[in-house]
């Protein structure tokens, strides 16, 4: 299997607990990393921000990428989306594309850009078929498997959500929502009442815990879960977030509660 460059968007500090178990499942699954590069991206800084110099360091990031043979893997969807979007740029706008090759000092070639980076579940669940896991160790649980809105057609397309129900075992409830952790620090209380709003609206499906790849969604809804209670006038806030790394290293029979960081969680997981 080819080597990666991981990608860890610094963003909040929640990231740092799905950088280190998406490490932990890859070394799991024997997949090499060469290096860790950081970065600090969301899509929603894109109308405050000159373009040149935000998209800059991704585009050098995937274009060393492609000349060393190697691939960028992100594993948090707000990435993803901001890479979707650079490539959506590129093509359609031929002035911000010679703006970059000058900034970059390099001929950007949009299709080596494409093919030099891949979402972690989708390597993820192909090198999970020959690893010795507990199949289907979920299948007594129902959640939620949240995804930002501007994924639906690309994650219903990919088959995602059925290949984690065939591994896992797991009844997935998916939704798809808009994240407003961005919202913290110039409109809390909104941030607040808006995923309050998601959060309990899952919640009330009877679900045990709720999966993300947004690490902003991670971060207001379980790092700032009292906030959310209050605002919302709801009862202790009891269920769960979890990243999929965390869910996917759980099928391995060795895995404790300890190995996820579950104890770096506001609302702490009990299922292991």
């Amino acid at each position: 299997m080819e080597s990666c460059i991981l990608l860890h968007n610094h963003l909040y500090q929640s990231s740092e607990i799905l950088i280190d178990n998406i490490k932990k499942l890859l070394d799991k699954l024997h997949i090499s990393i060469v290096r860790t590069e950081s970065l600090t991206l969301d899509d929603k800084f894109l109308p405050f921000i000159e373009p040149i110099s935000y998209f800059k360091p991704i585009i050098t990031l995937l274009h060393k990428a492609h000349e060393e043979g190697q691939r960028v893997l992100i594993c948090d969807t707000q990435s993803l989306l901001v890479v979707a979007k650079l490539l959506k740029k590129l093509y359609e706008n031929s002035e911000f594309r010679e703006a970059m090759n000058e900034a970059c000092a390099c001929n950007i070639d949009i299709l080596n850009l494409e093919n030099s980076f891949v979402f972690a579940p989708e390597i993820v669940f192909d090198a999970i078929k020959v690893a010795e896991i507990k199949q289907r160790r979920w299948e007594s649980f129902k959640c939620a498997f949240v995804f930002d809105r501007e994924l639906e057609e690309y994650i219903k397309e990919s088959q995602i959500l059925l290949r984690a129900e065939s591994i896992t075992g797991l009844k997935i409830l998916p939704f798809f929502k808009n994240s407003y952790a961005y919202l913290l620090q110039s409109n809390p209380e909104l941030a607040y009442k808006m995923a309050a709003m998601d959060y309990y609206e899952m919640v009330d499906c009877g679900i045990d815990f709720i999966i993300t790849p947004n690490i902003g969604n991670f971060e207001l809804m379980d790092k700032h879960t009292k906030a959310l209670q209050d605002i919302s006038g709801r009862d202790t806030a009891e269920i769960p977030l979890l990243f999929v790394p965390q869910v996917i290293l759980a099928l391995f029979m060795d895995t404790k509660a300890e190995f996820l960081g579950f104890d770096s969680h506001k609302i702490r997981p009990q299922m292991l």
